[in-house]
C-alpha cells in the first residue's frame, strides 16, 4: 500500500512535467561554527572572503575588526581584495576595551560568534557604547546561507558555490559582459533584463557598474532565486518583477538605456511582439541567442511586415530555466540581424559561435543600437 502511494504521488508529478528525487547531501555543504546550527565556519574557506566585503559595500566608514589574529587576518585579506582597509584588534570578549584611538565612525565587527549568555551581554554591552556600529560575524554571513539553501532545495544552472561566488564578486562574468561593455560601457546605464535565473548575469551588470536594473522573470523558482541574490548581496538598485516578457513595453515599464535579452528570445512563441517590445523600452538592445545557419533545420516561416523569415519551431518542456509556453523559435542567423539592421539599428556582433551543447546549431550575441537622426 505504502509504495501504492509512493507511485501515485510520483505520477502525479510526472504528469505535472516535475521529476520527484530523493534530496541527497548538497555539495555545497559547510560545517557550522562550533555551538551553532545556522552559522556556517567561513573561516578557512575564500568564498566568503569574497562575498562578505558584499554586504558592507555602501558603509564609507572605516573598518575595525575585533577577534583572534587568524580572524582578524581573514577580514583583513578579505577588505583588501576590493581595495578596503582595516584595523583590527585581538580580542577574547573583555568587557572593557579602549577604543579611543580609532575614528568614532568606524564600523567595528565582532569576528567571534558568541557561544553563551555571558558573551552575548558582552557584545550588548559594546552596542550601549556605540550603538549600531557595533555588527556581530554572524549578521554579515547568514544571509549568505540563504544562497546554499537555495542550492540545496532548487536546480541551479551553476551549480558550485565556489564558481557562483565567482559571478556574484564581480571576479568574471556569466556570459560576455566584458565584451558588451567595451561596445556599450553599461556605468550609469538604467538596464532592463529579462530571464535573470538565478541573478549571475544581473551580477555582472551591477558589478560593471549599472546604476539600475530591472528585472522580469516569470518563472517562481527563477524569480526565488535572483531574490536571494539580490537579497545576500545587497543590491539596492535591482527591482525584481515577476511579468511574462510579452507583456513588457515601454507603456508598462518605461524607457531604458539598454534591453537586455541574452539567452531568451527563442523561448517567445510570439517573436516578432517581443521584437516590438525591445524596441519600445529602448534604442539599444543586446540579443543572444540560438540561431540556424543559412536556414539550414528550418522548419516553418514566419511572416512579418512582408517577409517571410526561416525558423525552427521547437518544443518547450517545463524545466527550471526553460520558457513560459510549449514552443518557441530559433530564427536564422542573418536573417535575425537583418531583422533590426533593416529597422534603422547598426549591429555590432558580440560573439558568433558554435555552442558546446545540443540545444541548438549557432549561438549569436550582438548589440543593436538605434541610429541617431
Amino acid at each position: 500500500m505504502k509504495q501504492l502511494v509512493k507511485s501515485a504521488i510520483k505520477k502525479s508529478f510526472g504528469t505535472l512535467g516535475y521529476e520527484l528525487r530523493r534530496k541527497t547531501e548538497t555539495p555545497n555543504h559547510f560545517e557550522m561554527e562550533q555551538g551553532s546550527l545556522l552559522v556556517p565556519g567561513i573561516w578557512n574557506h575564500r568564498l566568503f572572503k569574497s562575498l562578505i566585503p558584499l554586504r558592507l559595500e555602501a558603509t564609507h566608514a572605516p573598518f575595525l575588526l575585533l577577534g583572534s589574529k587568524s580572524q582578524i587576518d581573514y577580514l583583513r585579506s578579505s577588505f583588501g581584495m576590493y581595495n578596503v582597509a582595516a584595523e583590527g584588534i585581538e580580542w577574547d570578549w573583555q568587557t572593557e576595551i579602549d577604543l579611543s584611538r580609532f575614528p568614532s565612525t568606524s564600523l567595528i565587527i565582532i569576528c567571534k560568534l558568541p557561544q553563551t549568555e555571558a558573551q552575548w551581554r558582552v557584545v550588548k554591552k559594546l552596542r550601549e557604547s556605540y550603538g549600531p556600529r557595533v555588527t556581530g560575524i554572524q549578521e554579515l554571513v547568514l544571509p549568505f546561507t540563504t544562497i546554499l539553501e537555495g542550492q540545496a532545495s532548487l536546480t541551479y544552472c551553476v551549480e558550485a558555490m565556489e564558481e557562483l561566488t565567482t559571478y556574484y564578486a564581480g571576479e568574471q562574468f556569466f556570459g560576455p559582459l566584458a565584451e558588451l561593455n567595451t561596445a556599450f560601457p553599461l556605468a550609469g546605464r538604467r538596464v532592463i533584463e529579462f530571464g535573470p535565473m538565478e541573478g549571475a548575469q544581473t551580477a555582472g551588470l551591477v558589478n560593471l557598474g549599472a546604476e539600475s536594473v530591472t528585472c522580469i522573470e516569470a518563472r517562481a523558482v527563477s524569480f526565488i532565486k535572483t531574490m536571494i541574490a539580490q537579497y545576500s548581496l545587497g543590491w539596492p538598485n535591482v527591482r525584481l518583477v515577476m511579468d511574462d516578457f510579452h507583456n513588457a513595453d515601454r507603456n508598462k515599464y518605461g524607457a531604458f538605456d539598454l534591453a537586455f535579452a541574452h539567452g531568451v528570445y527563442y523561448h517567445s512563441f510570439a517573436p516578432f511582439l517581443f521584437f516590438e517590445n525591445l524596441m519600445s523600452l529602448s534604442d539599444n538592445i543586446f540579443i543572444g541567442g540560438y540561431c540556424l545557419i543559412n536556414g539550414e533545420h528550418a522548419n516553418d516561416t514566419l511572416a512579418y511586415e512582408g517577409q517571410n523569415f526561416r525558423v525552427r519551431r521547437i518544443q518547450i518542456s517545463n524545466t527550471y530555466n526553460n520558457a513560459a509556453n510549449e514552443f518557441a523559435y530559433h530564427f536564422d542567423r542573418d536573417e535575425l540581424i537583418n531583422f533590426f539592421k533593416s529597422r534603422g539599428y547598426n549591429i555590432t556582433v558580440i560573439s558568433d559561435e558554435k555552442p558546446d551543447d545540443p540545444w541548438g546549431d549557432w549561438f549569436l550575441r550582438f548589440l543593436a543600437c538605434k541610429q541617431q537622426k
